[in-house]
């Protein structure tokens, strides 16, 4: 498989970011540092913790399996091969047994070695995916040729697909408006800009869905190869989007119902986008990068104004989350959900640079 240069350096900016993500999940709050006793790091030997479940053990090789993928594209073309492969674990594995130790003078954290053994297990199954993709005999399938002939073959299309790849991560966010992003209410103190009022609560449900959902088909269409595969993708991507919340609801929070977060307001928000993106599909590539910047900022604006739900706080299907042991998986999707509106913007502003660029050079000729 051939590593384009400017692939090369786009990978390694996302490993960096996505290790910054971990570092601050596994540490966060950073405050009421202590001296561990003595025993303290015998945690590498020792039994299997009582208070871990199976879903704490899936959660935790979750986290880590795009970091080891990342890191093996990163550390091409210098180390490449299974040697790529070998380095890249081990590099994921030294950060989680860093950070497993450093949260042995954090009170608010465990340090555990079932931690460390999935998180490690984790990047080794990204890390050996991604190797195995390599192989002549898996890049020259038919789904990898189609996946080239679907999404434009440049560093931009490749950011599309971690885009979207996040996008489906943070719809594991236990959050109670859903398929919103860029929350930062709690962590910057911001007030709620009107009373809660039901009516009011589920017509802000729905707008948020339908800017999301006029968002991620947007950006589908822009990232696709051609005019004739945006619709494909923008479907694929929204099917994704419902299969992964509802899988997340299921599995997470155990919910009588994996469509139970398909409230009035959201399913009404979902409809009503899909039928505004399918007008605005037709539109120029560059008036559809910038709609869908005009989105995810309203998007964000909708989201850290609107007060919480007194009568859902958590809502019901999240309440079996609070019993689970592993919360650096939350964080890092907490940290991904805030960041993913900006991250995303600035892709499609530079897809908005991109598409104009021939614009302005067919009208200089003229």
């Amino acid at each position: 498989m051939v590593i384009n240069p400017g692939r090369s350096r786009l990978a390694a900016y996302v490993a960096l970011a996505y290790t910054l993500v971990i570092v601050y999940a596994s540490l966060q709050p950073f405050s009421g540092w202590r001296m561990p006793p003595a025993a303290a790091f015998d945690f590498l030997t020792a039994a299997w913790p009582r208070y871990s479940t199976t879903g704490d053990i899936v959660l935790n090789v979750a986290a880590y399996l795009p970091f080891g993928a990342m890191l093996v594209v990163a550390l091409r073309p210098r180390c490449a091969g299974f040697a790529g492969c070998l380095l890249a674990i081990a590099l994921a594995s030294l950060l989680s047994l860093a950070l497993e130790s450093v949260q042995l003078y954090l009170p608010a954290r465990i340090a555990s070695n079932l931690d460390l053994l999935a998180n490690a297990g984790g990047a080794a199954l990204g890390a050996v995916a991604v190797w195995l993709l390599a192989f002549p005999l898996i890049a020259e399938h038919p789904a990898v040729a189609r996946r080239r002939r679907t999404i434009r073959a440049d560093v931009l299309g490749d950011c599309g697909l971690i885009a979207f790849a996040a996008w489906l991560f943070i719809q594991f966010d236990p959050a109670p408006l859903a398929l919103a992003s860029g929350d930062l209410r709690e962590a910057l103190g911001l007030k709620p800009w009107f009373a809660y009022v039901p009516a009011t609560y589920q017509n802000i449900e729905m707008g948020i869905a339908v800017l999301a959902t006029v968002t991620l088909g947007l950006l589908a269409a822009q990232i696709a190869a051609s005019a004739s595969s945006a619709a494909t993708v923008a479907a694929a991507a929204l099917t994704l989007t419902v299969a992964t919340k509802s899988f997340a609801v299921w599995s997470l929070a155990r919910a009588a119902s994996p469509f139970q977060w398909l409230t009035p307001g959201v399913t009404g928000g979902l409809l009503t986008g899909i039928a505004i993106l399918a007008l605005l599909m037709w539109l120029p590539a560059l008036w559809r990068s910038t709609l869908a910047i005009v989105c995810l900022l309203a998007t964000v604006l909708l989201v850290n104004v609107t007060p919480e739900n007194p009568y859902q706080n958590t809502p019901s299907y999240l309440l079996a989350l609070q019993q689970t042991h592993l919360s650096s998986f939350s964080n890092i999707v907490r940290v991904l959900s805030r960041l993913w509106p900006f991250a995303t913007a600035m892709l499609l502003f530079a897809l908005t640079r991109k598409n104009a660029l021939p614009r302005l050079q067919s009208e200089s000729a003229v």
